[in-house]
């Protein structure tokens, strides 16, 4: 009890012992090798790697959705953002472009044909058996089409657990899915509530997923009650932060009021600048019943720089579900824009939403200030 520690090292490397008579001889000593690690070193990257040439990014649907990446589609309810993510599944599955008419022309983004696979937790095999078959009618789509859909699997899949995940991980790697959807995010999330910090290991097992297979995975999500509630149009997203953070892509799909048409627009992008998408949904019903026959999507054809500036108008007043100053809208449009549209431009196409299409309302706030809602907001 009396021996005690020197601060000089020995030759093996070990602090020398002393008791009352001198060092302690080594023969007499006991000690042990420090323990191996028993987790493998990180692999490290170098600027070799770096340098290395590559092939250039690959699209599973040009301009929009990368291969290795990770998305949401969201929006309100009826806004049909599962009708679009499933118009896109089917055009990878079946090699056929997506939205002819989205780059003018008659041109759409065309596609990496792939399987897919669908997962839905959300509508019920009925219902989407009656979707798939309506969307996938209008495409004379084959029977053997590699376009996989399951709903409600049995068991379930919890994306904050491991072994779920490697399940998903095993079912895309036997059919060769390059693309995955799943609707939607706050069904698949176990325990995890979707407002938590916890979310960021629910997104972190989607981008290992996405990594390690290849896939482009399309989330469908909701938006938040009341938009981005006079905020960024990302924060429009529903749940914790971390959520939009891992993301590459979110697409928010914003429907206008009283009509069939609906805008898809990118709020969130890691790459080059996605291009807004403005579409008319079409559908037929069985004859004598309410299930769908056909259903498809048709690109809107409108003058391009109109169609910009009402999009930044209509997004940028439903951040303020309350209203906003017609001044300040036409200042946060302008801003929004970069200056690509005069002062007089924006005020006059604030008055024809207004007065002639009926998109906006305005109402008197205080001091008599006119305050620019959405209509239906």
């Amino acid at each position: 009890d009396k021996a005690r520690t020197s601060p000089t090292r020995s030759l093996k490397g070990w602090p020398l012992m002393y008791d009352d008579d001198g060092p302690i001889p080594f023969d007499d000593m006991s000690y042990s090798e420090p323990p191996a690690p028993t987790v493998r070193r990180w692999m490290f990257r170098t600027l070799h790697e770096a340098r290395t040439p590559r092939p250039p990014t690959e699209y599973i649907i040009d301009k929009y959705l990368e291969t290795h990446s990770l998305n949401i589609l969201y929006g309100a309810p009826g806004s049909f953002k599962s009708m679009i993510a499933l118009d896109m599944a089917l055009a990878v599955a079946g090699g056929q472009d997506w939205l002819p008419g989205v780059f003018g022309q008659g041109k759409g983004a065309t596609v990496k044909q792939s399987p897919v696979i669908w997962i839905d937790m959300d509508n019920g095999t009925r219902r989407t058996d009656q979707r798939v078959d309506a969307m996938s009618k209008t495409r004379h789509l084959a029977d053997d089409t590699p376009f996989y859909y399951i709903s409600m699997p049995t068991p379930s899949l919890i994306a904050n657990d491991v072994d779920s995940m490697g399940l998903l991980h095993d079912e895309i790697a036997a059919l060769g899915a390059r693309m995955v959807v799943i609707d939607n995010l706050g069904l698949v999330t176990g325990t995890v509530e979707e407002n938590s910090a916890e979310m960021a290991q629910v997104m972190k097992n989607f981008r290992w997923l996405a990594e390690r297979t290849g896939s482009a995975f399309v989330i469908l999500h909701h938006q938040r009650k009341g938009g981005a509630n006079g905020g960024r149009a990302g924060d429009a997203l529903r749940g914790h932060s971390s959520i939009e953070a891992a993301l590459d892509l979110a697409l928010h799909a914003v429907r206008e009021a009283n009509t069939n048409q609906v805008t898809l627009r990118s709020t969130k992008t890691r790459g080059v600048d996605v291009p807004n998408a403005v579409m008319d949904f079409f559908y037929e019903h069985v004859p004598g019943t309410n299930d769908l026959d056909t259903a498809y999507f048709t690109a809107v054809q409108v003058n391009h720089s109109a169609a910009i500036l009402k999009q930044s108008i209509v997004a940028i007043a439903e951040t303020f579900p309350k209203g906003v100053a017609k001044n300040m809208l036409r200042e946060l449009v302008y801003d929004d824009l970069g200056g690509a549209f005069s002062h007089q431009k924006i005020r006059a196409e604030l008055d024809h939403m207004v007065e002639v299409t009926g998109d906006l309302t305005i109402t008197e706030g205080r001091q008599g200030a006119k305050l620019v809602t959405v209509r239906g907001l």
